[in-house]
C-alpha cells in the first residue's frame, strides 16, 4: 500500500466505507471528518488492487479539480498528475484520471472503468454524472467495480434521494461528524462549536451534517417551512375555494400533473405521464364532479391551451363560463412595481404563504419540496423580483419542475380566483386582493 495508508488511523465510519462491499458506497460527513482524504486511499486501494484498472476522480469544476483535488491526491500520496492528461499511471499499469463536468461527453464515450469516484458530489445539481459514470463500470479483470462519492449534505437533494432514502440498489451511506474524529485540533473543535449559536444552520448542515438544512439566501421557499407543510394541519374556516390546477405534459419525460384544493390545503394529486388533452382533460371533469370546483386554472401556454379548449366544450358554458382560467406566466403581474411576469408574482407571493405556514401539502411529495426549494430568485435594477426560469430549475433538478408549477397556479387561484357562491356578505363577484390568511373564504 501507498505509504500514507500506513499512518491512517480511521475512525468507525471510515473503517466501514473503506471496507464496504457494496458498488456504490457513500460517505457524507461534516467539516473535518475527513473525506478527502479517505476517498483518495480508496482510490488508491482500488488502482493497487487490480493490475491494469482505470479509474476516475470527478469533480464539477476545473478549477476545484486542480487547486483542491488534485493538490490533496499529490500531498496524501506524494504523487504528481501528469497534466498533460491529468492522469498517473502506477507501477502495475492502473491509472487514474482526473476530470471534471465538461468533459463528461468524451468521458461516457470512450472508457471501461473500474471504479470512480466522485469528490463533493453536493456540487451537482443533479445524478448525471453518477449514472453516466455508472455505466462505464465494466473494465474485465476487475472482480470489485465500485462507484463512490464524498459529500456535505445538502438538503435533499439526488444524494439524499439515492442514499438518504436508499432507492439506490447495492448501495450504502455512510455519515460522519467532525466529534468522530480524535485527531482535530482542539482550537478546530471549540471554534465549532462557537459556530452553533453564530451561524445555527451552517452548525447543523456542516458540522452536524444535517440534511435539513442548505444554503437558502436566495431561495425562494425556505427548505424547512417546506417541510413543515407536508401534511400541516390547517384550519377550516368554511367557505374556502375549492380548486383544481394542472400543469399539462408536453415534452420528453414531463408529467402532467393535477393538484385540488380546498383553500390553501392540498387535498388530492394525480400525476400521470404525458398524455393528449382530451385525456386530460377528462381527468380534471372527474375531479371537478367529485369536488364541485370554484376554479380550474390551467398552464395556458403549449398544450395547456388544448387542455382549456377541451375543458370549456365538456363543461356547460352558460353554468361554468367563470370555471375555467388560463395561467399565463409571460403575461403582466398585478405588481408591476415588485415582479416583472405572472410568473413571477405567483411563485412570490406563493413562497410568501408557504413561508409564513398558511399552506398544507399532502404528506408523501417530497418531490413537489424539491421542486419548489429548487428555485431561485434576483432582483433587477428596479428592484423587481425575478424569478429563475424553468429551464435553469429543469438543469438543476435532472427534470421538468412541474408539480411546483401546478402547485403555485393553485395557490394563485385559490387566493385570487372569484368565489363562485355567495360567502358572507361578499358578492361571489368580488375579488379579494388582500393578505388576509384568516379570510381566505373571502
Amino acid at each position: 500500500m501507498t505509504d500514507f495508508s500506513k499512518h491512517f488511523y480511521p475512525t468507525a465510519p471510515q473503517a466501514a466505507f473503506f471496507g464496504s462491499p457494496v458498488r456504490y458506497p457513500a460517505f457524507v460527513g461534516g467539516w473535518g471528518s475527513g473525506k478527502t482524504m479517505l476517498g483518495i486511499l480508496k482510490a488508491v486501494a482500488l488502482s493497487e488492487k487490480y493490475p491494469g484498472n482505470l479509474g476516475i476522480i470527478f469533480r464539477k469544476n476545473f478549477t476545484d479539480l486542480r487547486d483542491s483535488t488534485m493538490a490533496d491526491y499529490t500531498k496524501y500520496t506524494g504523487r504528481k498528475v501528469r497534466m498533460s492528461d491529468k492522469s498517473d499511471t502506477y507501477p502495475n499499469g492502473s491509472k487514474i484520471l482526473f476530470h471534471h463536468l465538461d468533459e463528461l461527453a468524451g468521458v461516457a464515450q470512450n472508457i471501461n472503468l473500474g471504479w470512480f469516484m466522485i469528490e463533493q458530489a453536493e456540487e451537482f445539481d443533479n445524478d448525471v454524472v453518477f449514472q453516466t459514470l455508472r455505466g462505464r463500470l465494466r473494465r474485465e479483470n476487475v472482480s470489485e467495480h465500485c462507484g463512490f462519492l464524498i459529500a456535505n449534505t445538502n438538503g435533499h437533494n439526488w444524494i439524499w434521494r439515492l442514499w438518504k432514502q436508499e432507492t439506490l440498489a447495492n448501495a450504502d451511506l455512510f455519515e460522519s461528524v467532525p466529534f468522530d474524529n480524535p485527531h482535530l485540533p482542539a482550537a478546530f473543535i471549540e471554534d465549532l462549536k462557537q459556530m452553533e449559536t453564530e451561524s445555527p444552520s451552517h452548525y447543523r448542515r456542516f458540522v452536524l451534517n444535517s440534511w435539513e438544512d442548505t444554503d437558502t439566501s436566495d431561495r425562494l421557499f425556505k427548505y424547512q417551512h417546506l417541510l413543515d407543510s407536508l401534511g400541516r394541519d390547517v384550519r377550516d374556516y368554511g367557505g374556502s375555494m375549492k380548486v383544481i390546477s394542472c400543469d399539462p405534459a408536453e415534452f420528453g419525460d414531463d408529467k402532467t400533473v393535477i393538484y385540488v384544493f380546498e383553500g390553501l390545503k392540498v387535498v388530492e394529486r394525480v400525476v400521470t405521464a404525458k398524455k393528449e388533452p382530451m385525456d386530460t382533460a377528462g381527468r380534471i371533469v372527474k375531479l371537478h364532479r367529485k369536488y364541485g370546483a370554484d376554479k380550474i386554472v390551467v398552464d395556458k401556454v403549449g398544450i395547456g391551451s388544448g387542455v382549456a379548449s377541451s375543458l370549456r366544450e365538456t363543461l356547460d358554458p352558460h353554468q361554468d363560463q367563470d370555471l375555467i382560467f388560463g395561467f399565463n406566466s409571460g403575461s403582466l403581474p398585478r405588481d408591476r412595481s415588485k415582479y416583472v411576469r405572472a410568473r413571477d408574482e405567483a411563485f412570490g407571493e406563493a413562497a410568501r404563504w408557504v413561508n409564513d405556514g398558511y399552506v398544507s401539502l399532502l404528506p408523501d411529495d417530497d418531490i413537489l419540496v424539491e421542486d419548489l426549494a429548487a428555485h431561485t430568485y434576483s432582483l433587477n435594477s428596479k428592484g423587481q423580483i425575478l424569478v429563475a426560469r424553468k429551464r435553469d430549475i429543469k438543469k438543476e433538478l435532472g427534470r421538468s419542475p412541474d408539480r411546483a408549477d401546478a402547485l403555485v397556479m393553485g395557490l394563485w387561484a385559490s387566493k385570487k380566483g372569484k368565489k363562485r357562491e355567495l360567502v358572507g356578505v361578499q358578492s361571489k363577484d368580488e375579488e379579494s386582493d388582500d393578505y388576509d390568511p384568516l379570510t381566505w373564504e373571502l
